[in-house]
């Protein structure tokens, strides 16, 4: 059959024009497909990544916080450990560096995409707390005092905020407006062999320059003892005795000695009746009633915190 000439270029048949239309529309299909294959990958890589971002990423920055909680917790316990080792050698005790981390250091890893390292900031503060055993009918009658504390306060992005201390010789953790005692020397209500009831309570006081270090990386805290010793003074016909604190973890305080006062007390047949505990708005008191003899172990310890 004859073709009809094409008015396009000279001697060009329609079926020839037909056939190349065809293989550009084909040519023209295949890069369309291509550009559209680029967009989805882009799309899904794109998808892929908001997902790991807000969901992962928060996920393992929590697990390293709470994993860096665990690690400040017992560097706390390792220095209050350390504090009564040297106590126990007296002032002949070498000193100790102790480190604390700041950071909860680099998360997980995907395609590069990590969670950024939180900070936290350990502080040294001689005139923070106060606690002090004096006669409960006057208070300037005053028995003993200790002073001091270390604290670390966490800056966390996605797990809760916590500070631990050191402090009287315990470590706390304070979370929110709650505080618990993880370790520490509570004070001991005891009867002597006559049945008098006597009283035994740990002073240690941190002397130092007060610091503050907040950042990434570690810092660390060095101790030294200055003094320490174990004096037990007689209080004839018996004596009311309070220990007064003023503190941030009160309520953690109360909780502690209440709660180890009580389990001590059926063995050495100590009443409620022979004392109380109480939260205040400043801290907690601990009133005894009749102690006979009151033992203190007063160490003075010095603290350097440095980065």
């Amino acid at each position: 059959m004859e073709c009809w000439p094409w008015p396009g270029k000279v001697g060009e048949t329609v079926s020839k024009r037909a056939r190349t239309l065809k293989l550009r529309w084909r040519a023209s299909r295949r890069g369309i497909a291509g550009a559209v294959t680029a967009v989805l990958f882009v799309i899904i890589i794109t998808a892929i990544i908001a997902g790991i971002t807000l969901y992962y990423v928060p996920a393992w920055s929590k697990d390293a916080e709470a994993e860096h909680m665990s690690k400040v917790a017992n560097q706390f316990l390792t220095i209050k450990d350390g504090v009564n080792g040297q106590i126990s050698k007296g002032e002949a005790a070498s000193s100790v560096y102790s480190h604390i981390a700041l950071t909860s250091g680099t998360t997980a890893s995907f395609l590069g995409i990590q969670g950024e390292p939180s900070k936290g900031t350990l502080r040294f503060d001689g005139n923070e707390t106060l606690f002090a055993v004096h006669d409960s009918s006057n208070s300037s009658d005053i028995y003993a005092v200790a002073k001091g504390m270390l604290s670390f306060k966490s800056h966390n992005m996605y797990y809760v905020d916590q500070e631990y201390i050191y402090e009287e010789g315990a470590v706390l953790v304070r979370q929110g407006g709650c505080s618990t005692v993880r370790s520490g020397s509570p004070p001991e209500l005891h009867r002597d062999a006559s049945g008098n009831l006597t009283l035994t309570v740990t002073f240690i006081t941190l002397f130092g320059e007060d610091t503050s270090v907040t950042g990434t990386g570690s810092a660390g805290a060095e101790t030294r003892i200055l003094h320490a010793d174990t004096t037990t003074m007689p209080l004839p016909g018996g004596r009311n005795l309070t220990l007064n604190a003023t503190c941030r973890c009160g309520d953690g305080w109360a909780r502690w000695i209440n709660s180890s006062l009580r389990s001590s007390a059926p063995s050495d047949n100590i009443t409620a009746q022979n004392y109380s505990v109480e939260q205040t708005s400043y801290g907690f008191r601990l009133k005894a009633v009749g102690v006979v003899a009151l033992t203190i172990r007063l160490a003075i310890v010095e603290m350097k915190v440095s980065k």
